[in-house]
């Protein structure tokens, strides 16, 4: 199983068994967790490695948990991770807890990529447009991205809109080749 069957199952296992309050809360000490593992090679070895038991790795996750004062859900949910060996694949279960979260709450993240950094008129505009086409709640990523040469491109989801000019030049150019 790859890591991101292990995070869609995962995910569906925390939307279900903690109350969607909070999530958010769940997915902010998951986090932190993920970065404390990142920050220090020996608990990332402890951890995803396979040099220690299952038995183990739960005693050192006990000893580590009380320091951080985490919900108990948070807790049960990083022992499962432990025991089941798919400790490893946190940073993919983080991103599909956010996407699942987003999807029922019907929230949307749309990535703004442009050659300079647009005002905020224009990107509340853009922000209202988004949320007619796709029903939902829509926050703003900017991104500033200098080769575009001009224009912008929107990702929400994996549903992408390309109006910068490079992709106008891609698209000619491609065209100019049939």
């Amino acid at each position: 199983m790859n890591k991101n069957q292990i995070a869609k199952k995962y995910s569906k296992a925390l939307m279900g068994s903690v109350e969607i309050s909070k999530i958010p809360a769940v997915i902010e000490e998951l986090k932190a967790f993920s970065h404390l593992i990142d920050a220090n090679r020996k608990l990332k070895l402890l951890f995803a490695g396979q040099i220690f038991s299952e038995d183990e790795k739960d005693k050192a996750l006990s000893a580590i948990l009380p320091s951080f004062k985490f919900l108990s859900y948070t807790e049960k949910f990083l022992k499962l991770l432990v025991i089941q060996g798919h400790i490893a694949a946190i940073k993919e279960v983080i991103a599909a807890a956010i996407n699942a979260y987003n999807e029922r709450q019907k929230k949307a993240t749309a990535v703004l990529i442009s050659s300079v950094s647009l005002d905020k008129n224009y990107t509340e505009r853009l922000k209202n447009v988004l949320k007619e086409m796709t029903q939902r709640k829509i926050e703003i990523e900017s991104q500033v991205d200098k080769s575009l040469l001009g224009g912008f491109i929107v990702k929400v989801g994996s549903t992408i809109y390309d109006s910068s000019l490079k992709g106008q030049l891609r698209l000619l150019r491609a065209e100019l080749m049939k």
